[in-house]
C-alpha cells in the first residue's frame, strides 16, 4: 500500500448528496445503487457490476 486512497468523484459525489440530504433534512429521497460484493456505487440502473460483473446490486432510500 502506498498510503495514497484513489475515490470515484461520482462516489464521493453521491456520499456528498446524501450526508447533505440528511443533515439539511431536505424533503427528497436520495437514491443510492451498489454492488453487494464489492461496494462500487452505480449511478445507473445496471443490472451488473462494472467492476467486479457481480449480479446482486442492492438500492438504498434515504428520505
Amino acid at each position: 500500500m502506498n498510503g495514497q486512497k484513489q475515490t470515484k468523484p461520482t462516489t464521493s459525489s453521491t456520499v456528498r448528496e446524501t450526508v447533505k440530504s440528511v443533515l439539511f433534512r431536505s424533503d427528497s429521497v436520495t437514491v443510492i445503487e451498489e454492488c453487494r460484493r464489492c461496494g462500487t456505487t452505480i449511478e445507473t440502473s445496471c443490472s451488473d457490476c462494472p467492476t467486479c460483473g457481480c449480479d446482486d446490486i442492492v438500492t438504498y432510500r434515504i428520505r
